[in-house]
């Protein structure tokens, strides 16, 4: 009996160039100067509490909440409304492939870029990101607050977010913006000469590390002429809760968007999972690890319905408020890998921040006095989604109890994605959406 296990890596690169500059390649350090951010020592979590006589249990690791204030909480549901606004122009730009994105991942970038952003700039990034007219302290403590306590929510799963900030040695960074992406997004400083390759290696290897291998490499080279890259890395791996039976594996036809069909590995167990229906889409919330932290939710488009439909529906609004019901659901699901490599420019521009890619209007001066005249030639990422079975320590939770209440009547139905769908990977105590992306069976 194995179980199935997700794995995802993300990667984002943010290039920023002198005004004046062109953006040809040429090729990155000998011993680049890295300064390196003093991780704070998790709080190590308390023992188990002994369950009563009237529970067995094989204990779950024990979770805890992302604790956000009430600011922080308006900001999710702000921060969720980019998200499904950038997966929106990432789908209308290409919606025949596979892809995903991390939607976070980006925010990380821009919150770091925004702390060196002024005037119009600061404004356009913040209006982006969601945050309206929020200060850059109150979006620096937010992001903070999610890079510090996500990966500490299930110690059964496995999250890493590391940001890099690579200077070019000609550009002096000002104390205070190296503070500040240091202390609220915990981000590597480096100076590095973008005239050697030792230089593109170093970053490579950045890449290839944070990504736990799955992203090796995000730039072949740079060009001397930039000043600045900035980098985020999301790397996810967990287990579902409800595990699945490899040998109930089988090959079957998964139909195409065009409507030719191919043969897939479909993933296949009966489960007691929250589920939901209307008129767009059905879909199932499977969870991971202990099972109340972290979730993916799986939405399959209703007949006469697409992905395309399902993705122009979503909002902060009615995100997640539609899985009340808890069903015996039939699952088949493929297993699947998908890599994405998408470049964000006009996407970012059309959401309403175009000043920071345009050399007369960005103002960055707040990175650099040195070098005031910054503006951002490419925000490109990777990203890659692996959902398969290997082999884990089975976890098993068995609850015995006695009530005088009848038993309940269970919606019993059949959840086959056999067709193209939307899945999107949240932690559940903040409802923040980390990961968006879409099966389409190649």
């Amino acid at each position: 009996m194995k179980k199935a296990i997700i794995k995802l890596g993300v990667f984002l690169l943010a290039v920023l160039l002198p005004i004046g500059c062109s953006s040809d390649d040429e090729p990155i350090n000998e011993k680049p100067e890295v300064e390196t951010p003093t991780d704070p020592d998790p709080e190590e979590p308390e023992n188990p509490t002994t369950p009563s006589d009237s529970m067995v249990v094989e204990m779950l690791p024990q979770t805890r909440a992302i604790e956000l204030t009430q600011e922080q909480k308006a900001f999710v549901a702000m921060n969720n409304d980019f998200s499904f606004n950038l997966y929106r122009a990432i789908q209308a730009a290409d919606n025949k492939k596979s892809n995903i994105t991390s939607p976070l991942s980006v925010a990380y970038v821009l919150g770091m870029l925004n702390n060196g952003a002024t005037s119009i700039t600061a404004k356009e990034i913040a209006k982006v990101l969601g945050f309206g007219d929020g200060d850059k302290q109150a979006i620096n403590n937010y992001c903070k607050a999610l890079i510090e306590q996500a990966p500490i929510t299930d110690p059964s799963v496995t999250l890493q977010i590391a940001n890099i900030v690579a200077a070019n040695q000609n550009v002096n960074l000002e104390d205070t913006y190296k503070k500040n992406v240091t202390d609220y997004y915990s981000a590597e400083v480096a100076s590095l000469d973008f005239s050697q390759k030792s230089s593109v290696d170093y970053l490579n290897g950045w890449c290839n590390e944070k990504s736990m291998g799955m992203i090796p490499e995000i730039i072949e080279n740079l060009n001397p002429q930039d000043l600045l890259v900035l980098m985020n890395a999301v790397y996810f791996k967990a287990t579902w809760t409800k595990k699945f039976d490899e040998k109930e594996t089988k090959d079957e036809a998964f139909t195409l968007a065009d409507g030719t069909s191919t043969k897939l590995p479909m993933m296949h167990c009966k489960a007691l999972i929250r589920y939901c229906s209307n008129d767009i889409y059905s879909g199932i919330s499977l969870s991971f690890g202990s099972g109340d932290k972290w979730d993916m939710k799986v939405l399959l488009p209703e007949k006469g319905k697409t992905v395309d439909d399902i993705i122009n529906s979503l909002t902060s609004n009615s995100w997640g408020l539609n899985f009340g019901e808890i069903a015996i659901v039939d699952i088949k699901i493929p297993r699947f890998t998908t890599k994405s490599d998408v470049t964000l420019n006009d996407m970012i521009a059309k959401l309403g921040a175009p000043s920071i890619f345009d050399p007369q209007k960005a103002d960055f001066s707040l990175i650099s006095k040195n070098q005031k005249q910054f503006f951002v030639s490419q925000i490109k990422q990777k990203a890659a989604i692996e959902v398969s079975e290997e082999g884990t320590k089975t976890t098993t939770v068995t609850v015995e109890r006695g009530n005088g209440f009848a038993p309940l009547e269970l919606l019993e139905c059949d959840f086959h994605a056999n067709r193209p769908f939307v899945y999107i990977i949240q932690e559940a105590s903040s409802n923040v959406v980390f990961f968006i992306g879409t099966f389409q069976g190649n």
